[in-house]
């Protein structure tokens, strides 16, 4: 009779030989086709399909070609995305190095989402020259489109209080509670960043990219008897300390961070806000600056 482990017990698959090399092999051979098509488009497979009915300078030339045929169809969908997304705003005239160098980068830029950015880069100078600078741009030349990504994701969880407006990531709140609080250690009220997709692996990239500071920064104590501005993607409140032990812990996007940040604009994270919301509420009277005014 069986018990009820042998019952359990399932039969082990063993793969043979010659499928695990079969599997190795279409492995070799999808690295080995991307390759292929690689080279392809770029006009350098010659050696790989054993091709040589076109000379080296022949080829040569024919790659010329077609990057410079890419790089004109690029240019020429960011201007036309830029173009679009223009009304009858009042204009200036760019700067012909800030254009000459813009256009010098922009004709490298082949994905349509970093086109689209650059869109707005070009669109936000015509509008307002000498806002997007020339480190702006060179920065921006050195971020994949998953720097990009990522930096969308931290300006999502950006807000900004007080009379600076610079776009901050708030990480925590410091506070001490209890009688003879002052004599007390503080404790914080840490935000999760990484709960919402930026661990602080993420945030050394941003510091390496040069979008954020390095270094977490306090507020100084907060005065329980003012109210303090805060805002969060387009969301306004005014912050009323419970205590006068209250500061606000943080890093602040650098100056390029901030440039890139006002083109992205306000796209808030719908359960941080949440989350931050409560927190805040923890530690302050918060009143939002809506029309009706409402303690929240």
């Amino acid at each position: 009779m069986s018990t009820e482990n042998q019952a359990s017990v399932q039969p082990v698959q063993v793969v043979p030989a010659s499928e695990k090399k079969s599997n190795q092999k279409s492995s070799v051979r999808s690295s080995r086709f991307r390759i292929q098509s690689i080279a392809r488009h770029h006009v350098v497979g010659a050696q790989i399909d054993e091709d040589h009915e076109k000379t080296l300078q022949e080829r040569t030339e024919n790659r010329h070609q077609k990057l410079q045929q890419r790089q004109q169809q690029n240019l020429e969908r960011i201007f036309k995305l830029s173009y679009d997304s223009c009304l009858d705003e009042t204009a200036g005239e760019p700067d012909p190095d800030w254009i000459h160098l813009f256009m010098t980068i922009a004709q490298d830029i082949f994905s349509p989402p970093m086109q689209k950015l650059w869109s707005r880069i070009l669109r936000q100078e015509v509008l307002a020259p000498g806002s997007i600078s020339l480190k702006t741009m060179m920065t921006l030349k050195q971020m994949t489109q998953r720097d990009a990504q990522l930096f969308r994701r931290a300006c999502m969880l950006t807000c900004h209080f007080g009379q600076d407006n610079s776009k901050k990531l708030l990480t925590g709140i410091k506070y001490k509670t209890g009688l003879f609080r002052q004599l007390k250690s503080p404790s914080i009220d840490k935000i999760n960043l990484g709960y919402y997709q930026l661990p602080y692996s993420h945030l050394l990239e941003l510091i390496g990219l040069g979008l954020v500071l390095n270094t977490e920064l306090e507020s100084g104590k907060l005065q329980n008897d003012v109210a303090l501005n805060f805002h969060y993607q387009g969301s306004d409140y005014q912050l009323q300390p419970a205590t006068t032990t209250l500061s606000l812990l943080y890093y602040r996007l650098s100056p390029v961070g901030q440039e890139i940040a006002q083109l992205l604009g306000n796209h808030r994270h719908d359960e941080y806000k949440n989350n931050l919301t409560e927190l805040l509420n923890k530690h302050f009277i918060v009143t939002s600056d809506a029309p009706s005014h409402h303690v929240i």
